[in-house]
Protein backbone atom coordinates (compact mmCIF):
# COMPACT_ATOMS: atom_id res chain seq x y z
CA UNK A 1 0.00 0.00 0.00
CA UNK A 2 2.80 2.42 0.91
CA UNK A 3 4.70 1.70 -2.28
CA UNK A 4 1.47 2.22 -4.25
CA UNK A 5 0.93 5.65 -2.67
CA UNK A 6 4.58 6.57 -3.30
CA UNK A 7 4.42 5.39 -6.92
CA UNK A 8 1.31 7.48 -7.58
CA UNK A 9 2.78 10.56 -5.93
CA UNK A 10 0.59 10.50 -2.80
CA UNK A 11 3.58 11.30 -0.63
CA UNK A 12 1.72 12.55 2.45
CA UNK A 13 -0.57 9.50 2.48
CA UNK A 14 2.41 7.16 2.18
CA UNK A 15 4.18 8.75 5.14
CA UNK A 16 1.05 8.87 7.33
CA UNK A 17 0.34 5.21 6.62
CA UNK A 18 3.92 4.31 7.50
CA UNK A 19 3.71 6.21 10.80
CA UNK A 20 0.39 4.57 11.68
CA UNK A 21 1.79 1.14 10.81
CA UNK A 22 4.88 1.66 12.96
CA UNK A 23 2.79 2.81 15.96
CA UNK A 24 0.65 -0.30 15.62
CA UNK A 25 3.74 -2.46 15.98
CA UNK A 26 3.75 -3.61 12.36
CA UNK A 27 7.44 -3.71 11.47
CA UNK A 28 8.35 -2.53 7.96
CA UNK A 29 10.75 -4.38 5.70
CA UNK A 30 13.52 -2.87 3.56
CA UNK A 31 11.24 -2.45 0.56
CA UNK A 32 8.73 -0.46 2.64
CA UNK A 33 11.43 1.79 4.11
CA UNK A 34 12.89 2.56 0.68
CA UNK A 35 9.41 3.43 -0.64
CA UNK A 36 8.53 5.73 2.24
CA UNK A 37 11.94 7.47 2.01
CA UNK A 38 11.28 8.27 -1.64
CA UNK A 39 7.85 9.61 -0.73
CA UNK A 40 9.15 11.71 2.17
CA UNK A 41 11.51 13.87 0.10
CA UNK A 42 8.56 15.20 -1.90
CA UNK A 43 7.52 17.58 0.86
CA UNK A 44 10.25 20.18 0.38
CA UNK A 45 13.53 20.57 2.22
CA UNK A 46 12.16 21.49 5.66
CA UNK A 47 9.20 19.12 5.89
CA UNK A 48 11.04 16.39 4.03
CA UNK A 49 14.08 16.56 6.31
CA UNK A 50 11.95 16.05 9.44
CA UNK A 51 10.33 12.97 7.89
CA UNK A 52 13.63 11.52 6.69
CA UNK A 53 15.17 12.04 10.14
CA UNK A 54 12.24 10.19 11.74
CA UNK A 55 12.55 7.30 9.29
CA UNK A 56 16.31 7.23 9.93
CA UNK A 57 15.53 6.79 13.63
CA UNK A 58 13.25 3.86 12.79
CA UNK A 59 16.04 2.31 10.68
CA UNK A 60 18.45 2.53 13.62
CA UNK A 61 15.82 1.14 15.99
CA UNK A 62 15.13 -1.83 13.70
CA UNK A 63 18.84 -2.50 13.10
CA UNK A 64 18.71 -1.97 9.33
CA UNK A 65 21.70 0.41 9.13
CA UNK A 66 23.97 -2.25 7.65
CA UNK A 67 21.67 -2.86 4.68
CA UNK A 68 23.19 -1.19 1.62
CA UNK A 69 19.84 -0.52 -0.01
CA UNK A 70 18.63 1.34 3.09
CA UNK A 71 21.86 3.31 3.55
CA UNK A 72 21.88 4.29 -0.12
CA UNK A 73 18.26 5.46 0.06
CA UNK A 74 19.03 7.50 3.19
CA UNK A 75 22.01 9.14 1.47
CA UNK A 76 19.83 10.03 -1.50
CA UNK A 77 17.02 11.32 0.74
CA UNK A 78 19.32 13.52 2.83
CA UNK A 79 20.89 14.96 -0.34
CA UNK A 80 17.47 15.84 -1.76
CA UNK A 81 16.54 17.51 1.53
CA UNK A 82 19.72 19.60 1.44
CA UNK A 83 21.44 17.97 4.42
CA UNK A 84 24.78 17.02 2.85
CA UNK A 85 26.49 16.62 6.23
CA UNK A 86 24.28 13.66 7.19
CA UNK A 87 24.46 12.26 3.64
CA UNK A 88 28.27 12.38 3.68
CA UNK A 89 28.44 10.82 7.17
CA UNK A 90 26.22 7.91 6.11
CA UNK A 91 28.12 7.40 2.86
CA UNK A 92 31.45 7.17 4.69
CA UNK A 93 29.97 4.55 7.05
CA UNK A 94 28.69 2.38 4.18
CA UNK A 95 30.67 -0.85 3.88
CA UNK A 96 29.67 -1.46 0.26
CA UNK A 97 29.64 1.94 -1.40
CA UNK A 98 27.66 1.84 -4.62
CA UNK A 99 27.68 4.13 -7.63
CA UNK A 100 24.11 5.35 -7.04
CA UNK A 101 24.89 6.70 -3.55
CA UNK A 102 28.10 8.29 -4.80
CA UNK A 103 26.26 9.89 -7.70
CA UNK A 104 23.63 11.31 -5.35
CA UNK A 105 26.30 12.81 -3.09
CA UNK A 106 28.31 14.30 -5.97
CA UNK A 107 25.14 15.77 -7.46
CA UNK A 108 24.28 17.31 -4.10
CA UNK A 109 27.72 18.89 -3.76
CA UNK A 110 27.48 20.25 -7.31
CA UNK A 111 24.07 21.76 -6.60
CA UNK A 112 25.32 23.37 -3.38
CA UNK A 113 28.47 24.70 -5.05
CA UNK A 114 30.66 23.93 -2.03
CA UNK A 115 33.01 21.19 -0.79
CA UNK A 116 34.62 20.80 -4.20
CA UNK A 117 37.60 18.97 -2.66
CA UNK A 118 35.36 16.30 -1.10
CA UNK A 119 33.48 15.94 -4.34
CA UNK A 120 36.72 15.49 -6.26
CA UNK A 121 37.85 12.80 -3.84
CA UNK A 122 34.56 10.92 -4.33
CA UNK A 123 35.08 11.02 -8.08
CA UNK A 124 38.67 9.78 -7.72
CA UNK A 125 37.46 6.84 -5.63
CA UNK A 126 34.98 5.92 -8.34
CA UNK A 127 37.65 6.15 -11.00
CA UNK A 128 40.22 4.17 -8.98
CA UNK A 129 37.70 1.40 -8.29
CA UNK A 130 36.89 1.18 -12.01
CA UNK A 131 33.23 1.86 -11.34
CA UNK A 132 31.02 2.92 -14.22
CA UNK A 133 31.00 6.71 -14.65
CA UNK A 134 27.82 7.96 -16.26
CA UNK A 135 26.85 11.31 -17.73
CA UNK A 136 25.11 12.42 -14.52
CA UNK A 137 28.34 12.22 -12.52
CA UNK A 138 30.37 13.86 -15.28
CA UNK A 139 27.86 16.72 -15.68
CA UNK A 140 27.91 17.33 -11.92
CA UNK A 141 31.70 17.34 -11.84
CA UNK A 142 31.90 19.68 -14.83
CA UNK A 143 29.44 22.04 -13.11
CA UNK A 144 31.73 22.08 -10.07
CA UNK A 145 34.67 22.94 -12.32
CA UNK A 146 32.61 25.79 -13.78
CA UNK A 147 31.76 27.18 -10.34
CA UNK A 148 35.35 26.91 -9.08
CA UNK A 149 37.02 27.98 -12.36
CA UNK A 150 39.02 24.73 -12.46
CA UNK A 151 39.93 24.69 -16.14
CA UNK A 152 42.61 21.98 -15.94
CA UNK A 153 40.29 19.50 -14.23
CA UNK A 154 37.48 20.50 -16.58
CA UNK A 155 39.60 19.60 -19.61
CA UNK A 156 40.42 16.20 -18.07
CA UNK A 157 36.72 15.55 -17.47
CA UNK A 158 36.01 16.56 -21.07
CA UNK A 159 38.49 13.91 -22.20
CA UNK A 160 36.89 11.30 -19.92
CA UNK A 161 33.46 12.23 -21.31
CA UNK A 162 34.69 11.65 -24.87
CA UNK A 163 36.18 8.31 -23.76
CA UNK A 164 32.87 7.12 -22.32
CA UNK A 165 30.63 8.76 -24.94
CA UNK A 166 31.78 9.08 -28.54
CA UNK A 167 28.91 11.53 -29.12
CA UNK A 168 28.24 13.94 -26.27
CA UNK A 169 24.59 14.28 -25.29
CA UNK A 170 22.83 17.62 -24.92
CA UNK A 171 23.23 17.88 -21.14
CA UNK A 172 26.96 17.15 -21.33
CA UNK A 173 27.51 19.65 -24.15
CA UNK A 174 25.63 22.36 -22.24
CA UNK A 175 27.69 21.69 -19.10
CA UNK A 176 30.93 21.92 -21.10
CA UNK A 177 29.86 25.17 -22.78
CA UNK A 178 29.10 26.66 -19.36
CA UNK A 179 32.39 25.39 -17.88
CA UNK A 180 34.58 26.75 -20.69
CA UNK A 181 32.75 30.08 -20.65
CA UNK A 182 33.13 30.52 -16.88
CA UNK A 183 36.82 29.61 -17.00
CA UNK A 184 37.53 32.20 -19.69
CA UNK A 185 37.87 29.87 -22.68
CA UNK A 186 35.13 31.38 -24.84
CA UNK A 187 36.48 29.89 -28.09
CA UNK A 188 36.48 26.38 -26.62
CA UNK A 189 32.89 26.96 -25.52
CA UNK A 190 32.08 28.00 -29.08
CA UNK A 191 33.70 24.85 -30.50
CA UNK A 192 31.69 22.58 -28.18
CA UNK A 193 28.51 24.49 -29.05
CA UNK A 194 29.01 24.09 -32.81
CA UNK A 195 29.83 20.39 -32.45
CA UNK A 196 26.59 19.80 -30.55
CA UNK A 197 24.27 18.10 -33.01
CA UNK A 198 21.11 18.58 -30.96
CA UNK A 199 20.75 21.99 -29.34
CA UNK A 200 18.06 23.33 -27.02
CA UNK A 201 17.23 26.71 -25.51
CA UNK A 202 19.78 26.08 -22.71
CA UNK A 203 22.55 25.65 -25.30
CA UNK A 204 21.76 28.98 -26.96
CA UNK A 205 21.26 30.81 -23.66
CA UNK A 206 24.62 29.53 -22.38
CA UNK A 207 26.43 30.94 -25.43
CA UNK A 208 24.59 34.27 -25.24
CA UNK A 209 25.51 34.53 -21.54
CA UNK A 210 29.11 33.55 -22.27
CA UNK A 211 29.58 36.26 -24.90
CA UNK A 212 27.91 38.82 -22.66
CA UNK A 213 30.20 38.07 -19.70
CA UNK A 214 33.29 38.22 -21.93
CA UNK A 215 32.47 41.68 -23.26
CA UNK A 216 31.28 40.54 -26.68
CA UNK A 217 27.78 41.95 -26.62
CA UNK A 218 27.52 42.23 -30.42
CA UNK A 219 28.16 38.47 -30.70
CA UNK A 220 25.57 37.82 -27.99
CA UNK A 221 22.94 39.77 -29.96
CA UNK A 222 24.00 37.97 -33.15
CA UNK A 223 23.54 34.56 -31.50
CA UNK A 224 20.12 35.62 -30.24
CA UNK A 225 19.03 36.47 -33.78
CA UNK A 226 20.40 33.15 -35.09
CA UNK A 227 18.50 31.34 -32.36
CA UNK A 228 15.25 33.00 -33.40
CA UNK A 229 15.91 32.18 -37.07
CA UNK A 230 16.33 28.50 -36.19
CA UNK A 231 12.91 28.46 -34.51
CA UNK A 232 13.90 28.44 -30.83
CA UNK A 233 11.65 30.49 -28.54
CA UNK A 234 13.61 32.40 -25.88
CA UNK A 235 12.63 32.24 -22.23
CA UNK A 236 13.08 34.68 -19.36
CA UNK A 237 16.67 33.49 -18.70
CA UNK A 238 17.59 34.02 -22.35
CA UNK A 239 16.40 37.62 -22.20
CA UNK A 240 18.13 38.15 -18.86
CA UNK A 241 21.44 37.00 -20.39
CA UNK A 242 20.86 39.21 -23.43
CA UNK A 243 19.97 42.27 -21.35
CA UNK A 244 23.09 41.70 -19.25
CA UNK A 245 25.20 41.53 -22.42
CA UNK A 246 23.69 44.77 -23.74
CA UNK A 247 24.10 46.49 -20.38
CA UNK A 248 27.78 45.65 -19.98
CA UNK A 249 28.68 46.48 -23.57
CA UNK A 250 26.92 49.83 -24.04
CA UNK A 251 24.32 48.48 -26.49
CA UNK A 252 21.52 50.81 -25.42
CA UNK A 253 19.38 50.59 -28.57
CA UNK A 254 19.71 46.80 -28.71
CA UNK A 255 18.76 46.56 -25.02
CA UNK A 256 15.61 48.63 -25.54
CA UNK A 257 14.64 46.49 -28.54
CA UNK A 258 15.30 43.29 -26.60
CA UNK A 259 13.13 44.36 -23.64
CA UNK A 260 10.31 45.47 -25.93
CA UNK A 261 10.42 42.18 -27.83
CA UNK A 262 10.37 40.19 -24.58
CA UNK A 263 7.20 41.94 -23.37
CA UNK A 264 5.28 42.43 -26.61
CA UNK A 265 6.24 39.49 -28.82
CA UNK A 266 6.91 36.73 -26.31
CA UNK A 267 4.54 37.97 -23.56
CA UNK A 268 7.13 37.41 -20.83
CA UNK A 269 6.45 39.38 -17.64
CA UNK A 270 9.67 41.17 -16.60
CA UNK A 271 11.05 40.31 -13.20
CA UNK A 272 13.23 42.30 -10.84
CA UNK A 273 16.42 41.09 -12.54
CA UNK A 274 15.20 42.12 -16.01
CA UNK A 275 14.37 45.61 -14.76
CA UNK A 276 17.70 45.72 -12.94
CA UNK A 277 19.61 45.01 -16.18
CA UNK A 278 17.60 47.62 -18.10
CA UNK A 279 18.05 50.26 -15.40
CA UNK A 280 21.76 49.43 -15.34
CA UNK A 281 21.86 49.78 -19.14
CA UNK A 282 20.31 53.26 -19.01
CA UNK A 283 22.47 54.28 -16.05
CA UNK A 284 25.71 53.22 -17.76
CA UNK A 285 24.66 55.16 -20.88
CA UNK A 286 24.00 58.35 -18.86
CA UNK A 287 20.24 58.04 -19.52
CA UNK A 288 19.56 58.58 -15.83
CA UNK A 289 16.18 60.23 -16.22
CA UNK A 290 15.06 57.34 -18.42
CA UNK A 291 16.16 54.85 -15.78
CA UNK A 292 14.24 56.79 -13.11
CA UNK A 293 11.11 56.89 -15.29
CA UNK A 294 11.37 53.13 -15.80
CA UNK A 295 11.54 52.54 -12.05
CA UNK A 296 8.44 54.70 -11.53
CA UNK A 297 6.53 52.76 -14.22
CA UNK A 298 7.50 49.28 -13.02
CA UNK A 299 4.76 46.86 -11.99
CA UNK A 300 6.87 45.58 -9.08
CA UNK A 301 8.35 47.30 -6.05
CA UNK A 302 11.89 48.59 -6.76
CA UNK A 303 14.61 46.71 -4.92
CA UNK A 304 17.72 48.05 -3.23
CA UNK A 305 19.74 46.72 -6.17
CA UNK A 306 17.85 48.95 -8.62
CA UNK A 307 18.28 52.11 -6.58
CA UNK A 308 21.91 51.18 -5.97
CA UNK A 309 22.60 51.09 -9.71
CA UNK A 310 20.98 54.51 -10.11
CA UNK A 311 22.94 55.95 -7.19
CA UNK A 312 26.21 54.56 -8.55
CA UNK A 313 25.55 56.08 -11.98
CA UNK A 314 24.59 59.41 -10.42
CA UNK A 315 27.90 59.41 -8.57
CA UNK A 316 29.79 58.81 -11.85
CA UNK A 317 27.93 61.43 -13.88
CA UNK A 318 27.47 63.95 -11.07
CA UNK A 319 23.65 63.98 -11.07
CA UNK A 320 23.13 65.34 -7.56
CA UNK A 321 19.32 65.67 -7.64
CA UNK A 322 18.55 62.14 -8.74
CA UNK A 323 21.36 60.81 -6.55
CA UNK A 324 19.69 62.24 -3.45
CA UNK A 325 16.38 60.63 -4.47
CA UNK A 326 18.05 57.25 -5.00
CA UNK A 327 19.95 57.51 -1.71
CA UNK A 328 16.73 58.34 0.17
CA UNK A 329 15.01 55.24 -1.20
CA UNK A 330 18.05 53.11 -0.42
CA UNK A 331 18.18 54.33 3.16
CA UNK A 332 14.48 53.49 3.60
CA UNK A 333 14.93 49.98 2.19
CA UNK A 334 18.26 49.20 3.88
CA UNK A 335 18.68 51.63 6.80
CA UNK A 336 21.69 49.72 8.18
CA UNK A 337 23.62 49.64 4.90
CA UNK A 338 26.49 52.12 5.02
CA UNK A 339 27.20 52.07 1.27
CA UNK A 340 24.45 54.53 0.28
CA UNK A 341 25.69 57.09 2.83
CA UNK A 342 29.29 56.68 1.70
CA UNK A 343 28.44 57.09 -2.01
CA UNK A 344 26.26 60.12 -1.26
CA UNK A 345 29.05 61.67 0.78
CA UNK A 346 31.47 61.11 -2.11
CA UNK A 347 29.05 62.90 -4.46
CA UNK A 348 28.84 65.89 -2.13
CA UNK A 349 32.62 65.96 -1.78
CA UNK A 350 33.10 65.91 -5.55
CA UNK A 351 30.73 68.87 -5.83
CA UNK A 352 32.65 70.76 -3.13
CA UNK A 353 29.81 70.52 -0.58
CA UNK A 354 32.08 69.52 2.27
CA UNK A 355 29.73 70.32 5.15
CA UNK A 356 26.91 68.17 3.75
CA UNK A 357 29.40 65.42 2.88
CA UNK A 358 30.63 65.38 6.46
CA UNK A 359 27.05 65.06 7.75
CA UNK A 360 26.46 62.04 5.51
CA UNK A 361 29.64 60.37 6.72
CA UNK A 362 28.80 61.28 10.31
CA UNK A 363 25.62 59.19 10.03
CA UNK A 364 27.77 56.11 9.43
CA UNK A 365 29.86 56.89 12.51
CA UNK A 366 26.93 57.84 14.75
CA UNK A 367 24.82 54.79 13.89
CA UNK A 368 27.92 52.57 13.79
CA UNK A 369 26.90 51.11 10.48
CA UNK A 370 29.20 48.26 9.38
CA UNK A 371 30.99 48.53 6.06
CA UNK A 372 32.66 45.41 4.70
CA UNK A 373 36.11 46.05 3.23
CA UNK A 374 36.78 45.16 -0.39
CA UNK A 375 38.74 42.00 -1.05
CA UNK A 376 40.03 39.77 -3.84
CA UNK A 377 39.64 36.01 -4.29
CA UNK A 378 42.72 33.85 -4.75
CA UNK A 379 42.37 30.37 -6.27
CA UNK A 380 44.49 27.98 -4.19
CA UNK A 381 44.17 24.32 -5.13
CA UNK A 382 40.50 23.48 -4.88
CA UNK A 383 39.57 26.39 -2.62
CA UNK A 384 38.93 30.08 -3.07
CA UNK A 385 40.80 32.16 -0.46
CA UNK A 386 39.67 35.69 0.35
CA UNK A 387 42.55 38.21 0.46
CA UNK A 388 41.27 40.75 2.96
CA UNK A 389 43.59 43.68 3.74
CA UNK A 390 44.71 43.81 7.34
Amino acid sequence: MISGYAFRGYNVDAFLLFRWMFRQGILPDCFTLVSVLKASVGGGKCGGLAKVSMIHGCVIQLGYESYSIISGSLVDAYVKCGNLANASYLYKKMQNKDRISCTALITGYAREGKNSSECLELFRQLHRNHREIDSIILCSMINICANTASLSLGRQLHAIAIKYQSTLDMAMSNALVDMYAKTGEIEDANIVFHHTTEKNIISWTSMIAAYGVHGRGVDAVSYFKKMECEGFEPNDLTFLSLLFACSHNGLTAEGRECFTKMVRKYKIVPGDEHYSCLVDLFARSDCLNESYDLICRMNIKPSASLWGKVLGACSIYGNMDLGEVAAKHLCNIEPTNAVSYVVLASMYSAAGLWDIAWKARDVVQTKRLPKDPGYSLFHSGNDMVALIPG
